[in-house]
């Protein structure tokens, strides 16, 4: 498994959320196995995602395509993410994340 680390800026973080919830199918027909996001404490409109994605997909390219970034862009997505696509060395956590 690979994971994509992608931080945004976006216009609302409500219409985004509805948005990114509304096109989970279609992330995972593409290869998305799961997501954790985030958001600034200091700006509530920046997002950061780190998506869980099968080692047989590459995430650049599918947020890359037009269909992609269309979505993206109907969602309030300003600009492309900075996205980063990361291996986990490492895991440790004292106690659950809230949900």
């Amino acid at each position: 498994m690979v994971y994509l680390l992608a931080k945004s800026a976006v216009e609302d973080f409500e219409a985004w959320r509805a948005s990114f919830d509304k096109n989970d199918s279609f992330r995972t027909e593409h290869g998305e196995q799961g997501y954790q996001t985030f958001q600034s404490v200091d700006d509530p409109n920046e997002v950061v995602v780190l998506f869980d994605w099968d080692d047989n997909e590459d995430p650049r390219a599918f947020f890359g395509s037009e269909e992609m970034r269309e979505r993206m862009a109907q969602a309030g997505v300003k600009g492309m993410p900075d996205m980063s696509v990361v291996k986990m060395v490492d895991q440790k956590s004292a106690i659950e994340p809230s949900v």
